[in-house]
């Protein structure tokens, strides 16, 4: 499997049971759900539990500074879980475990975590686990939609790819054929697995995991996020910024792929067919995004990816107006 190994991290398959007992002195960054789910279950108790709630980078800095003396921060749930147990880690210089309870977001297979600066999100850190603990049980238990919120991180590829030799084409950055044909192969995948993912199977976690591991492999090996990141993700960081408010990253990133595929004139309704298959949602009103908030923030992509100097994309050739905004959302409501 793609993720036997990454880098040098053990990949555990299968149950938490009794792993605190093989831990020294450790924290837990989590949330109330994911730890009810495993708190009777993982052995030995931490020196302490912290309820993560939110990434922002000051938040972050004091729960780090607060930590008791550990030899290893487990981050136990979803994404911000993981990125704040990520970040701490990296700020005290010490290693870290991944327990992802939900596969809704790919930061458990990724390096640097995400932080925000007043909304904005960066990426900072090079933190590589020495362990990911995929709890079946746990994972399994989670309502089925925040395990396929996960196919997000993995669909983006199509928009992503797009977006990489687009501006090859325009600006000469440098493509790699191989990397980018690696990428396409994790669509492939994907779809051939849609039903056991969608149905959140053991094949279908398993399956998930190593799509999202290989993504980041290859974004990795091609020394940027361009196999997986174009301006799909513009749509969650604008948002984000935007509304100041959670969402499922995945979902939001689903809308951007479906935006951002109709702005490369790229088969928005397959897209949307796709998306439907893989149980992922993606139309904004179900997952709590007005109308207003929804033009505004297709409106403000273009302007974010400049004001923080996001790589070449689509968005830079585009004509966004508030009438294809408006014209977008009605597609979506359908």
């Amino acid at each position: 499997m793609i993720a036997a190994v990454f880098h040098v991290t053990q990949f555990v398959y299968g149950s938490i049971d009794g792993f605190g007992a093989s831990l020294d002195r450790y924290a837990v960054m989590t949330q109330e759900v994911p730890w009810d789910l495993v708190k009777d279950r993982i052995g030995r108790l931490p020196a302490s539990v912290t309820m993560v709630t939110n990434l922002e980078r000051q938040y972050l800095d004091n729960l780090a500074n607060q930590l008791p003396q550990v030899e290893t921060i487990v981050g136990i749930g979803g994404g911000v879980s993981i990125d704040a147990a990520k970040y701490c880690s990296w700020k005290r210089q010490c290693s870290t475990v991944f327990v992802p309870t939900i596969l809704s977001v790919d930061a458990y297979a990724s390096r640097p975590a995400a932080v925000r600066d007043k909304g904005v999100v960066n990426y900072v850190g090079n933190v590589i686990p020495d362990k990911v603990i995929i709890d079946y049980k746990s994972i399994q238990s989670a309502p089925k939609r925040l395990n396929r919120a996960g196919t997000g991180d993995v669909y983006s590829c199509r928009t992503a790819l797009f977006d990489w030799r687009l501006a090859h084409e325009e600006t000469g950055e440098s493509y790699d054929e191989q990397i980018a044909g690696r990428a396409h192969r994790l669509l492939d995948i994907l779809l051939e697995n849609s039903g056991e993912i969608r149905n959140v199977t053991i094949q279908g976690i398993r399956t998930l995991v190593d799509l999202h591991v290989e993504a980041n492999l290859l974004q990795v090996k091609a020394g940027k996020a361009r196999p997986e990141e174009g301006s799909e993700h513009v749509f969650f960081y604008a948002l984000g910024e935007l509304a100041r408010r959670n969402f499922l990253h995945g979902e939001v990133v689903g809308t951007g792929i479906y935006i951002v595929s109709y702005l490369q004139s790229n088969s928005e309704e397959e897209v949307a067919r796709v998306m439907d298959d893989l149980g992922l949602v993606f139309r904004p009103s179900d997952y709590g995004i007005s109308r207003d908030e929804f033009v505004s923030t297709v409106l403000h992509m273009k302007k974010y990816s400049q004001a923080v100097k996001f790589p070449f994309t689509i968005l830079d050739l585009a004509d966004i107006n508030r009438r294809n905004a408006e014209a977008l959302w009605a597609k979506l409501s359908r």
